[in-house]
């Protein structure tokens, strides 16, 4: 059985604050739900008043637990860096901001988390593959929300989040020891090689002799800065990690997903923000109005605990980092192409750990709408490098 009647009894006193009494309860398999690093449940709690037992509710919660076909120790110690951020940190964050910006969790365990619903709530996933400007804003006040938060909650209590639980935000997806990464690094740069654009001596040399080692700065971007503040941040804010209130709405999005978490500077997620759900032309028209606005709300969030923003992170160093951390969205938007843009039946393990370059190549032919967005990415990355040479 997925979950006890004890532990049932400890998710509702969490749920109602100890003031009903459990009656019964009835887990479902939600199929409608699908994740990479998770199966997911519907758990449906009948209950009565405590003092009052003529008084009956129903309540709905959301399950999330480890893959249960999942023998995969990697994908294990991510969901337990998941269950503690839920455990641990999310408590402790929620004391200092006044925005909702992640689900509530009503219990945890290494292997499964009880999340509210927020489908029930209003919340509901773009259905598109970019977020529009009403969506942006929303974002924008979520993510803003939960960084202003990691840093009231270093100011108020004087710890360091990256010092205290360091050992709990480790990387597990880039590093030059993580194979899918890698792979996807080698894939990337035979697409970039392949493009007709990209075929005289001058810019093939530079693919062959400097661009990997440029696209590789990723690596030390993805550890916590000694040049700029850190702050925990999300990671990996793709479209299907957000949940938005109605168009009408002007509250925050809410953020799930939290298993890459990391201690590194805001600009990263601003950086995996902007490059990961919008096309390249559209994210060249709406960037400078986005980190204004997550600005503003920082400014804003901020102040409502009594801090200055200038005296903990100006918009200078915003600034600054946004334009190095450039490449951490565009790297890791090129190489995630490589696993989420192809059909599902391509991404076996030898496709993921070992060498993905010549399927690629091949879809690239066959595709033409993979064959435009992948060439999108590509530009990008080599624009981004032959400027970072020349710097």
């Amino acid at each position: 059985m997925l979950l006890s009647r004890h532990e049932c009894v400890k998710i509702l006193e969490n749920l109602t604050n100890g003031k009903s009494k459990l009656l019964a309860y009835q887990v479902v398999r939600d199929d409608t739900a699908i994740g990479y690093l998770g199966d997911y449940y519907a758990l449906t709690i009948s209950c009565c008043n405590a003092e009052r037992e003529d008084i009956i509710h129903k309540k709905q919660l959301f399950i999330k637990t480890l893959p249960q076909q999942s023998a995969e120790v990697a994908k294990e110690a991510i969901f337990r860096k998941e269950a503690w951020f839920y455990e641990t940190m999310l408590p402790k964050m929620q004391n200092y901001t006044k925005v909702k910006w992640s689900p509530f969790c009503y219990y945890t365990r290494p292997d499964l988390l009880v999340l509210e619903d927020i489908k029930l709530k209003g919340y509901r996933a773009v259905d598109a593959s970019q977020l529009n400007e009403n969506h942006l804003q929303q974002l924008m006040r979520s993510v803003a929300a939960f960084h202003a938060a990691s840093l009231i909650y270093e100011h108020q209590t004087e710890v360091n989040i990256g010092v205290a639980y360091g050992d709990q935000l480790l990387e597990v997806t880039v590093a030059s020891e993580i194979a899918w990464f890698t792979t996807g690094l080698s894939a990337v740069l035979a697409a970039v090689r392949s493009l007709p654009q990209y075929q005289g001596a001058k810019e093939l040399h530079f693919i062959d002799n400097q661009l990997l080692a440029i696209m590789e700065g990723i690596y030390e971007q993805a550890e916590p800065s000694i040049k700029y503040r850190n702050v925990l941040c999300h990671r990996d804010l793709w479209i299907g990690n957000t949940f938005y209130p109605s168009e009408e709405d002007s509250g925050a999005a809410l953020l799930v997903d939290f298993q890459t978490c990391r201690y590194t500077p805001p600009a990263q997620d601003l950086s995996y923000c902007l490059y990961m759900n919008l096309t390249s032309a559209y994210r060249r028209e709406m960037e400078k109005s986005c980190i204004d606005v997550y600005y503003n709300y920082l400014v804003e969030n901020l102040t409502e605990f009594g801090l200055k923003a200038e005296q903990l992170l100006t918009k200078a160093e915003l600034l600054e980092s946004f334009e190095e951390f450039r490449l951490f969205g565009i790297v890791y938007r090129a190489v995630a192409a490589t696993i989420v843009k192809v059909p599902a039946a391509f991404v076996t393990n030898e496709f993921k750990y070992v060498d993905r370059s010549g399927v690629i190549l091949d879809y690239m032919k066959t595709n033409q709408g993979f064959r435009t967005y992948m060439e999108e990415c590509c530009v990008d990355v080599m624009n981004m490098a032959i400027d970072r040479a020349i710097m």
